[in-house]
């Protein structure tokens, strides 16, 4: 499925829309899109928490200065949005294009010991960049991160990195995703253009060697690593789905350091990780994998109830309560009174379960449910809430 196709199945769906007047690159997410995404960010940031995450907060606009620090305003400048405040650099200001360089302004915020290390900040960043070549909903300007900052001794690193993977196989697996794996390392041809010593670019590269191989994830290596460090990219298809990646200068930047066994101050190794990579492009992979047949656990919309006529509205709504109430998503859909053209907007909309009541249900306090598995089978209500809450769960 191409990036047209794509965007024309979410605004089909009603996930997303644009607007000239807006801007290209800056996707509105409809009610559907939003909720959906917000089912995912909200799994994501609570399975991290059992790995001892903890959520931080950091601005969406700073000082341009916290970019030199780590000396690459210069470098990223022209994908940055800069706020210039009259022609004096001192005072320009910076929609975030990403999250890393807070991370390490909170992890100063007070001394740090071996004992406490690794420490685990994770954040739903939404990050500006300005992009030239747009792709519709999977590469945007507004872009929604599931980012992750680690900060490890690196005797511990390939364990980290190990946890790191485990985490994001748990989510690509709920998702239903085929993916790939690449190990991108330095091309040693071009030594001078990269940052680090050999011996850090060789125990952080086996190290992701050694975790992948430890979880029998085969994987391919190549040399187009950044600058900065070695990575793993989790592709599917061409397009991203997450990567863990070793950053040696951040620290030493930001002069990042913990108090060894020894009493000795050292860096930490610095790894910035994805769970879901941006939500943005998320949904563009789930759009392709799945064609809108959402699985049922994020489907925006789970029930949709039919009335077959407008005496059996009240009906609707009792059922439509005691689904609300147990936390499943249904609506009803009472527009005209055409029964079939209320089944097939359900049909184009992909929603899992279609109830309908006419009065053969209404008169014996039943309901008529078509599903992937059945055909307008008559149940009760609460054996279809317990059906679709064990699906679910």
């Amino acid at each position: 499925m191409n990036t047209a196709e794509i965007n024309k199945l979410g605004k089909e769906l009603e996930l997303f829309t644009y607007a000239d007047y807006i801007g290209k690159g800056f996707p509105i997410f409809l009610p559907k899109g939003a909720k959906l995404i917000n089912l995912i960010r909200n799994y994501v940031e609570s399975e991290e928490a059992k790995y001892g995450y903890e959520v931080v907060r950091t601005p969406n606009v700073s000082k341009a200065e916290i970019y030199k620090i780590e000396d690459r305003f210069d470098l990223y400048k022209d994908q940055m949005f800069i706020i210039k405040s009259n022609d004096n650099e001192e005072n320009w200001l910076v929609l975030r294009p990403y999250a890393s360089p807070f991370h390490c302004t909170i992890y100063k915020n007070k001394q740090r010991s071996y004992k406490n290390l690794p420490i685990k900040l994770s954040e739903t960043s939404t990050v500006y960049r300005n992009e030239k070549d747009i792709k519709g909903i999977s590469k945007t300007r507004q872009i929604t991160l599931s980012d992750a900052s680690i900060f490890v001794a690196q005797e511990d690193l390939e364990k980290e990195i190990k946890e790191a993977l485990q985490i994001q196989q748990n989510f690509i697996a709920k998702l239903g995703l085929d993916v790939n794996y690449f190990v991108s390392s330095w091309n040693t041809s071009k030594r001078e253009e990269y940052i680090g010593q050999i011996e850090e670019w060789e125990y952080t590269t086996n190290a992701m060697k050694n975790a992948l191989n430890s979880l029998n994830i085969p994987y391919v290596e190549n040399n187009k690593a950044l600058m900065y460090g070695p990575s793993i990219q989790i592709m599917y298809n061409k397009k991203e789905f997450s990567s863990i990646q070793v950053d040696f200068e951040i620290v030493h930047r930001f002069d990042v350091t913990y108090v060894n066994k020894d009493d000795e101050e050292q860096y930490p190794v610095y790894i910035y990780r994805t769970s879901v990579g941006s939500y943005e492009n998320l949904l563009s992979i789930l759009l392709e994998k799945y064609e809108g047949d959402f699985p049922l656990w994020i489907a925006p919309i789970q029930a949709v109830i039919i009335p077959e006529d407008d005496e059996y509205n009240n009906y609707a709504q009792e059922i439509l309560q005691k689904m609300l109430s147990s936390g499943i998503r249904a609506t009803i859909d009472a527009t005209d009174t055409n029964t079939q053209n209320k089944e097939y907007r359900a049909f184009e909309q992909c929603i899992p379960y279609t109830i309908k009541i006419g009065k053969t249900e209404f008169d014996n306090n039943k309901i008529k449910v078509r599903s992937k598995t059945y055909i307008d089978k008559i149940m009760e209500t609460d054996n279809l809430v317990q059906e679709l809450l064990k699906k679910i769960d």
